[in-house]
């Protein structure tokens, strides 16, 4: 016999044929169904026996059945004492086997069409199960206390995440009708969940907390109201990572035409905050489509740590100690962000790295996609690569993703810097911007002091030509001039790729002309040298603010001046090539003498694969000359390694202990 008929029909025919049976006292009753289908479950290769004193003994078997997405083979259903009285069935010792066998009871009352079936589990496990149909509808609750949510699997859609531990206790229960679940209700608590799927970017441990739903299907979709609270347990879900629980979120809405609405919601994460959200999400394309959100005094250290800090991953903005306080009023529709309204109150962060830092910062910033806003924000002070910055206040206009300021200045040291004319503007997802401007006189004392540097004099100024970004490069169109040392340093062809990344790559050509060599030998304790020098740096390449490649050449500046050069003096620059110069004066008469005279400086190195090729004045027997000696007295400095190391050389001008430079006496 085969069936469509939902199963409560098929047993209630088994259970008539018995019933209408009661002469019979011995022999067997047999019933078989070849295939039960109902829009809830499939089974095939049915059979029930009744047999026994009384018919007292029941198995049922069914070859295959199937609910939702999961199915068993061969179940068998044993009960060695059932009871038949007055429409009721009633088995207290049963079995149930799904693979695993199971202690079971049931109990169906054929005139009010309801079944109560208990399964008992060890360990205190239990699951019960209470049905009844019939006209107009019908009832299925499930309830669990230490349930195993390893057996909820199976129901679950495949290729998401997967229970793997952990219990809940509660109730589930589902309404229908002959059109189907007519509403949904859930109250349940659960304990050391865990949860993974298979490419283990999305997991749980040890979650515990409870859950309440209540879903109701309306005519052209399904209302809900619900409530989640996590109370304890970490969740990792690509790339965010909740290390414990404290959150919870309550809220109400619909389903209907494939959009799941919150109408209103409020999410509180622990450690960030409160927000009120609504909004609606496009089941079949995976996407938000509308979306509002209101929050104040959000606790800025704990937004950035929990979830801005995993976006900025591959970001100079990834090691922040954060702190202060934000409001956020955002608006989202069919796609895109249309307004928001950003609050920043006493704000501060600071890179682990100390590249860079900005103390007490407040900003105002309302934003519109279609209309103009005012906008500013300051702070009190800041750092960049060690350098301070002093109180600034910017104010912006926005319209859209245009952005532009008025000139402004940034305190820097005891100088400035000036911006004129910022400009930004975002396409396609991608930000781009341009400015210019210059740098107010800084002292080199201080500048010097700042970066921990041997104590320079002077002052350090230039002009800013137009700086540009775009495409996540950063650049320069036309030339960097600053004044240092009383010459003149000149940076060209400036590029810096991914300047926000945590490996920017910098290119730049310099130009330095006429040096003076007395001042900058002062400020490094070299010795003391006078004259000028004019300095090269071609190709340069920096990863990570490495120096990877350059063609650099020092060499004496053109023109008449003084050029003597001190014992110390000579000493450091045999740094790069061998103390024989030192040994020479000490062993001769040149040990009276402080100073000597020089013709011509000159040193060149080629940095290619960590390696510097070096050159001199001129080419020297087995080597070439650094200092080419001129005057009375006059020494020359010679260096023999054509090749050094990069690290060994910056070691050796370090250390000033290289021994391959011998002096000739002249």
């Amino acid at each position: 016999m085969k069936s469509s008929l939902p199963w409560a029909k098929a047993v209630r025919a088994m259970i008539l044929l018995a019933f209408f049976s009661p002469g019979v006292e011995a022999g067997q009753i047999t019933l078989s169904i070849d295939d039960i289908s109902s829009p809830a479950f499939h089974a095939k290769a049915i059979s029930a026996t009744l047999d026994g004193p009384n018919f007292s003994r029941l198995e049922a078997r069914i070859g295959e059945f199937s609910l939702r997405e999961r199915t068993w083979r061969k179940v068998r259903l044993t009960c060695v004492k059932t009871q038949w009285k007055n429409g009721e069935i009633r088995c207290d010792q049963g079995e149930l086997d799904l693979g695993e066998k199971l202690p079971v009871r049931f109990v169906y009352q054929q005139q009010s069409k309801t079944l109560a079936l208990t399964l008992n589990f060890p360990l205190g496990e239990t699951w019960q199960l209470g049905a009844q149909w019939g006209k107009p509808g019908w009832k299925v609750r499930v309830e669990a206390r230490n349930g195993q949510v390893v057996r909820l699997a199976g129901f679950l859609p495949q290729g998401g995440v997967r229970p793997t531990a952990g219990t809940w206790s509660g109730s589930i229960g589902l309404d229908g009708s002959h059109a189907g679940v007519e509403s949904v209700t859930a109250d349940a608590v659960f304990k050391d969940i865990a949860f993974a799927d298979a490419s283990g970017l999305h997991a749980g441990e040890k979650i515990g907390g409870g859950v309440r739903c209540d879903v109701s299907r309306r005519k052209d979709g399904w209302l809900w109201r619900g409530e989640v609270d996590w109370k304890s347990g970490e969740i990792f879900w690509q790339p965010i990572y909740f290390a414990d629980g404290g959150h919870r979120f309550v809220g109400q809405g619909s389903l209907e035409a494939g959009l799941l609405r919150v109408n209103q919601g409020s999410l509180r994460l622990a450690g960030v905050g409160e927000a009120q959200l609504s909004g609606a999400w496009d089941m079949a394309g995976r996407g938000l489509t509308d979306f509002d959100l209101k929050a104040a005094g959000i606790d800025v250290a704990g937004l950035y740590k929990v979830l801005l800090k995993p976006f900025l991953e591959k970001t100079a903005f990834v090691k922040l100690q954060a702190k202060g306080a934000a409001d956020l009023a955002w608006r989202y529709r069919d796609g895109v962000t249309t307004d928001f309204d950003l609050n920043l109150r006493a704000a501060e962060f600071v890179d682990e790295d100390q590249r860079f830092a900005l103390h007490g910062m407040n900003a105002h910033i309302p934003w519109s996609n279609i209309e103009e806003r005012q906008a500013e924000f300051g702070f009190q002070s800041g750092e960049v690569l060690r350098l301070a910055l002093g109180e600034t206040r910017v104010l912006l206009t926005t319209r859209g993703w245009q952005i532009s300021t008025p000139d402004f200045s940034i305190p820097l040291l005891d100088g400035r810097i000036n911006v004129d004319g910022f400009t930004a503007s975002r396409s396609d997802g991608a930000w781009q911007w341009r400015f210019s401007g210059g740098l107010a006189p800084v002292s080199m004392e201080r500048f010097s002091e700042a970066l921990k540097l041997p104590l320079m004099h002077g002052t350090l100024s230039g002009i800013i030509p137009a700086v540009s970004y775009a495409g996540g490069n950063l650049k320069v169109d036309g030339a960097l001039l600053f004044k240092v040392f009383d010459g003149t340093v000149v940076v060209k062809d400036l590029s810096l790729l991914e300047p926000f990344g945590r490996v920017p790559r910098l290119s730049a050509t310099l130009d330095m002309r006429n040096l003076d060599l007395d001042l900058l030998t002062s400020a490094f304790s070299f010795g003391n040298m006078q004259g000028r020098i004019d300095v090269a740096v071609g190709g340069l390449e920096l990863s990570n603010w490495r120096p990877v490649k350059f063609d650099a050449n020092v060499a004496s500046s053109p023109g008449n001046y003084p050029k003597k050069i001190s014992q110390k003096a000579v000493q450091s620059i045999s740094s790069l090539g061998g103390a024989g110069a030192a040994a020479a004066i000490q062993r001769s008469f040149l040990s009276f003498f402080e100073q000597f005279g020089y013709d011509r400086i000159g040193l060149s190195c080629v940095l290619r694969n960590g390696v510097c090729l070096m050159d001199g004045v001129e080419p020297a027997l087995h080597g070439y000359v650094i200092v080419k000696g001129g005057g009375i007295p006059a020494i020359s400095v010679i260096g023999y390694n054509r090749e050094v190391s990069w690290d060994e050389l910056l070691e050796r001008l370090k250390r000033v202990t290289q021994k391959n430079v011998k002096p000739v006496i002249q």
